[in-house]
């Protein structure tokens, strides 16, 4: 089954007053950026992400669960965090939690962390020249009944920090990928969790921001 898409891709460079989510609130810190558009049919673009729905898992209405291959890869010449919605529309906000999901690529072990907060989010690292592919990853859509399309925003940052620490001391080993991984989503189990002081929700700090906003055409 395919779905078409249309990629639009907003570069970071300063500019003030645009911001590549809705204007943020008291408990989340984002950069400001300038926007460059391209379009196409999913194919690779200049910050090399792809998203397609797959399938889709029964729900209560309002509420659908979408499947969705995603591909990204690094090519700039340091690490980078991608960052991709648990939620559709992507919504500012804390994280209070880390479920880190773990799942096989071959021989190797890969972890994805699943933040959860209002502005919850998967979240890894890819090393320079990394890329990853996650099959069947699911977000949540809050469906409007008239709404035929939905977008899809993956960021790709120089730096997160969660409460003024860096989201890698969430997780409970280099979350780094190196190399080239492929990851069965459906497959994968929650293998470790942090939480955030009192359990309270912490600010997300991302700088050094690229996002790449997909939209895609669900059934």
């Amino acid at each position: 089954m395919w779905y078409a898409a249309l990629i639009l891709v907003l570069h970071v460079t300063g500019s003030p007053g645009l911001h590549p989510w809705p204007e943020p609130d008291s408990t989340v810190e984002l950069p400001t950026t300038s926007p460059r558009t391209e379009s196409g049919q999913g194919a690779w673009i200049s910050n090399a992400v792809t998203a397609t729905i797959v399938g889709v898992k029964p729900a209560k209405s309002p509420l659908e669960r979408l499947l969705v291959d995603v591909q990204i890869r690094n090519d700039e010449k340091a690490p980078r965090w991608v960052l991709l919605p648990r939620y559709l529309p992507t919504r500012p906000g804390g994280i209070d939690k880390l479920e880190q999901l773990t799942a096989k690529s071959g021989a190797t072990n890969v972890s994805l962390g699943r933040f959860l907060g209002t502005g919850g989010r998967y979240a890894r690292l890819l090393a320079p020249g990394a890329s990853i592919t996650l099959r069947k990853l699911e977000a949540g859509w809050w469906r409007p009944e008239s709404a035929k399309d939905v977008a899809f925003d993956v960021a790709l940052a120089n730096n997160v920090a969660l409460g003024g620490e860096p989201m890698a001391s969430w997780f409970d080993r280099d979350p780094t990928i190196q190399g080239t991984v492929e990851v069965e989503m459906e497959n994968a189990k929650h293998t470790a969790s942090h939480r955030a002081p009192q359990g309270k929700e912490v600010v997300v700090a991302i700088t050094g921001a690229t996002m790449t906003s997909i939209k895609l055409s669900p059934p």
